[in-house]
Formats: C-alpha cells, structure tokens, sequence
C-alpha cells in the first residue's frame, strides 16, 4: 500500500550502497520519509541532529557495526526507545539473538523484501512507537 505510513521518518543504515537504495525506495514507496548513513558512526551523527522514527541497520559495516549501533542508541536517553530493525544476511540464531540483545526490535532477512518490511513496520508502529 503505497503512502502507507506518510509522516514517518526513517534511517536506512548499510555500508552496500545498492542495497541502502533498495531499502531506501522500499521505505519511500510505503511514505515514509528516508535519511541514509553508510555505517555506524555516520549513523550516530545523523541522529544526533535529525528526528527519525525507525532505524534500519546492517551488521557488518566499517567503523561501527550494527550491533556497535543498537547499543550507542540504546545509551543514549533520548533514543532508548527508538526503534530498532536489522536488516542482514546473517540469520542464523547467534547473530539474530545478539541483535535483539544489544537493542534491535526486530531483525530481518536480505534480500529486503517490501512486504516484510511493510509488516514490520505495522508492528513497530502499534506497539513501539506512541500515538500520534
């Protein structure tokens, strides 16, 4: 449903520009808003002066991995809340389970798939993010 979630604003966060473009016109096409940071410390800076209303991460990133991430948000006050995804290749349990463990809401498989991340996001915005 294209225009799905108007007013959302979201942080696509991948090293691979190709597959941050992906994401990024997967999240454009359901409304929302999109900033974009190749890793983790870019990631840091972007939400340090921009409000976002989700975040999806990549693991394996220079500089700052996800997981690195998940855990610099989740320090910080204003972010605790913030919603996490991570988006990877890597899906067997060790990694899934250390993604939720260090901050992620949710964690899903590459290749992006629009229905999914479409789920996802109706799932995060009803139960993590507050009533507009």
């Amino acid at each position: 449903m294209p225009g799905t979630f108007e007013g959302l604003k979201a942080l696509a966060v991948d090293d691979y520009e190709n597959t941050r473009k992906k994401l990024v016109v997967i999240l454009q096409t359901l409304g929302i808003q999109v900033l974009e940071a190749a890793n983790g410390v870019e990631a840091l800076d972007v939400l340090r002066t921009n409000r976002v209303d989700i975040v999806f991460t990549d693991i394996v990133m220079p500089e700052m991995d996800g997981f690195e991430l998940c855990f610099e948000i989740r320090k910080i006050p204003e972010l605790r809340t913030l919603p996490i995804v991570v988006v990877s290749t890597h899906v067997d349990g060790n990694y899934i389970i250390k993604g939720l463990r260090t901050g992620a809401d949710d964690y899903i498989s590459k290749p992006i798939e629009q229905d999914l991340v479409e789920r996802v996001i109706a799932r995060i915005t009803t139960t993590v993010l507050p009533a507009a």
